[in-house]
């Protein structure tokens, strides 16, 4: 269980975040030290690279989507005793309120925030901004330090380590201007971490981000930065398994399914098992529940497509009743068809009245909060959930799934689409 944590902060998207925690995570573990990671948010992608940092699952804590209890106790469960969280965009952005922004999750749990200060166009201005934050910080929550990036030369890391000794702020290193880990891009962020393991191409990106964190970077002093999190007795409402024995794609088109709902199940005693669609596998027989997450299934329309085993796995298992349920790209797939970026349409399972389109894009996103318009999950309370999509349903015919509002209470209208045994939407299902 986890007792200590930190929490990696910036300023904004593109501080240098991931390359610090990264690099952390995987220097730390060199030197013999057990850690685990967390990410602030509901980022599924940066969860992924976490866990292949550390060797061990990487949990979400998304402040805006779960209740302080239960940010405590998914951090206590983490299989490590001490727990390195990463922050997302900058240190207090998030929703109307505040809510799902990083500094939340450090007040909920009491953990320390370490900032990392992208330092390019400016010298005792970064101290200033650092001694600034440190005054902004709710109570409980401490700024333990930074860690500076992109630093031009000597004489540019010395103006602001100076002007940070007089303020009284611990300065734990700098990264140099050069030194950026660069991760390739898609059109939903980063690229998978299996896609990058596939071609051996994650494990040499891991260690260059070790190999400079350990060279420029205090990890002793980081190591003792690590603060007591805070407790709970207070036991989280958990979403209940969707049945006892699941079912979860699993593969390259099929990666976005949020560990702690996985292990939310587990808990509850569900059983899961995996399968692959790219590679032609059916879902077990023998599965009460069918659960395609969200993913990259439009990076792969010619291979699902003609998926044959696959596409009449679903066709059969929802023709004796068993329920299945799609999020996102898995709810594509249960549609009819899925016209690609080249304009070509694929043709899916055909158990939704769905027809969608990456040709034309167009961003979704954002928290929504749902709640069931059918009896499809019983026992499924209003939920919190995410959107991140560039595809758009071109038509979409059947029964609603939820009535959705935003992450401001601003009625949206309906989303997703159940027929008898089959449902799904584009939202992920958060807590």
């Amino acid at each position: 269980m986890a007792s200590h944590g930190l929490v990696v902060a910036g300023l904004t998207s593109g501080s240098g975040k991931t390359t610090v925690t990264l690099g952390l995570l995987r220097a730390m573990t060199r030197a013999g030290l057990s850690v685990c990671a967390a990410k602030s948010g509901p980022d599924y992608i940066d969860s992924a690279f976490l866990a292949a940092a550390s060797g061990a699952p990487a949990v979400n804590l998304d402040s805006h989507a779960m209740v302080p209890a239960h940010l405590r106790q998914l951090a206590a469960d983490s299989p490590c005793p001490m727990l390195l969280i990463e922050g997302v965009m900058g240190l207090f952005d998030g929703t109307d309120g505040g809510s799902g922004s990083t500094v939340s999750v450090a007040a909920a749990l009491r953990a320390p925030v370490m900032l990392v200060l992208d330092a390019r166009h400016q010298g005792q201005t970064a101290a200033v901004l650092a001694a600034g934050i440190a005054t902004q910080l709710p109570d409980g929550v401490a700024l333990a330090g930074v860690v500076l990036n992109r630093i031009a030369s000597p004489r540019h890391q010395l103006l602001i380590t100076e002007a940070l000794a007089d303020r009284g702020i611990a300065m734990f290193g700098s990264l140099p201007a050069n030194g950026d880990i660069e991760i390739p891009s898609r059109h939903l962020g980063l690229v998978q971490a299996a896609d990058l393991a596939a071609t051996g191409a994650l494990d040499p990106v891991i260690e260059q981000a070790a190999d400079l964190v350990a060279a420029n970077l205090d990890l002793t002093a980081i190591e003792a930065a690590f603060r007591q999190l805070a407790g709970s007795d207070d036991q989280p409402t958990r979403l209940p398994p969707p049945g006892q024995r699941i079912a979860v794609a699993r593969d390259a088109a099929f990666g976005f399914a949020y560990e702690h709902m996985m292990a939310g199940w587990l808990a509850a005693g569900a059983e899961i098992t995996t399968f692959s669609p790219l590679a032609n596998e059916t879902p077990d027989s023998s599965a009460d529940f069918i659960f395609l997450p969200g993913g990259y299934p439009e990076l792969h329309l010619p291979v699902l497509s003609s998926a044959g085993s696959f596409l009449d796995g679903l066709r059969k298992a929802a023709a004796r009743g068993t329920r299945i349920y799609g999020e996102c790209g898995g709810y594509m797939v249960l549609g009819d068809a899925i016209t690609g970026a080249d304009g070509e349409s694929h043709d899916m399972a055909g158990l939704l009245r769905l027809q969608t389109s990456f040709a034309s894009r167009k961003l979704h996103l954002g928290y929504r909060r749902m709640t069931p318009l059918t009896g499809f999950w019983p026992g499924l309370p209003p939920v919190s959930g995410h959107e991140f999509h560039y595809t758009s349903a071109i038509r979409a015919e059947g029964d609603p799934l939820f009535a959705m509002a935003d992450a401001g209470g601003r009625d949206l209208g309906t989303t997703g689409l159940a027929s008898g045994p089959v449902a799904g939407s584009y939202a992920h299902i958060i807590a």
